[in-house]
């Protein structure tokens, strides 16, 4: 195989590898697209709902029962040399 069939064969590799990444991208965008849609309005409703079904589990309204509960509160303090 001289150089000029090798760089052939180079490139239709590499054209055969675009194709197969544009025929996956292809068949991604197919199924995003299949995928039901909901409107916002319904959406939010939704969302409304069980935020004020789940307030009593809600860290950020009640807070912790325990300061130990807390995994963001720091566990120790800065210490200058």
């Amino acid at each position: 195989m001289n150089e000029m069939e090798a760089a052939k064969e180079a490139r239709m590799n590499k054209f055969q590898e675009g194709l197969q990444q544009q025929r996956k991208l292809v068949e991604q965008l197919r199924l995003e697209a299949a995928v039901p849609r909901v409107r916002v309005s319904e959406c939010i409703e939704d969302i409304m709902k069980y935020c004020e079904q789940h307030t009593s589990e809600d860290v950020l309204i009640n807070g912790f029962l325990r300061p130990g509960d807390n995994p963001y509160k720091e566990k120790g303090g800065c210490t200058i040399l």
